[in-house]
């Protein structure tokens, strides 16, 4: 539960900062495609954003697992996707290396938008 309002903090402070700064929201993906507004009007910059194929999203009873995303996102954070498609948005950080010479793949924000089709 927790979890659930820091996301939801993190999304009314994110479109607060749309809504301040929007001359500087991206209107192009970075090959040249046009951002959908209802995208830009719910979410955050181009790096953040990952368009996704069916296979890459799988459904339990109660949550969602998306390829390349390291946890989990509970069914009910999901928002109706407009285009049909799959969006998830966070920042990925990379690789975090320990001085022993790991490294693991844990430099993720928590999930600030997931699309999902609502038509199942």
């Amino acid at each position: 539960m927790r979890k659930s309002f820091k996301v939801k903090g993190m999304l009314l402070a994110l479109l607060g900062l749309a809504t301040i700064n929007s001359s500087q929201a991206h209107d192009e993906w970075s090959n040249g495609k046009k951002v959908p507004d209802w995208v830009k009007a719910s979410c955050c910059g181009q790096a953040d954003a990952h368009h996704l194929r069916p296979d890459q999203v799988t459904r339990s009873d109660d949550y969602y697992y998306v390829e390349g995303y390291n946890d989990r996102i509970p069914i009910s954070q999901a928002l109706p996707s407009q285009d049909g498609d799959y969006w998830i948005f966070y920042r990925d950080e990379g690789n975090v290396c320990s001085p022993e010479g790991g490294c693991s793949h844990s430099g993720q924000s928590a999930v600030w938008c997931f699309f999902a089709p609502m038509d199942f």
